[in-house]
């Protein structure tokens, strides 16, 4: 039991490691950028545009990339709003 809480925090460190600054570096994406591609995006795939962004997303963080994860995840919720309003 103690090897899983070590191998979890040696994890969370890692990620901590490879994730620092995304958050700064997504705060340079200007919102109009988000929501030109959600709006290609509902254009392109409709109803399943929320689907397309979190498959997209999901093909990022598997290849290591947090931060296209994180900018997927964005695009995902302008897409939401846009479809809402």
């Amino acid at each position: 039991m103690l090897a899983i809480g070590v191998g979890f925090f040696v994890l969370m460190m890692v990620w901590t490691v490879l994730n620092k600054g995304a958050k700064a570096r997504r705060a340079t994406l200007k919102d109009g950028e988000i929501d030109r591609v959600a709006a290609e995006l509902i254009e392109k795939h409709g109803g399943g545009a929320a689907g397309e962004a979190a498959r997209l997303g999901a093909e990022r963080l598997a290849l290591g990339d947090f931060e296209g994860e994180a900018v997927w995840k964005l695009v995902a919720k302008a897409v939401a709003k846009l479809q809402s309003g």
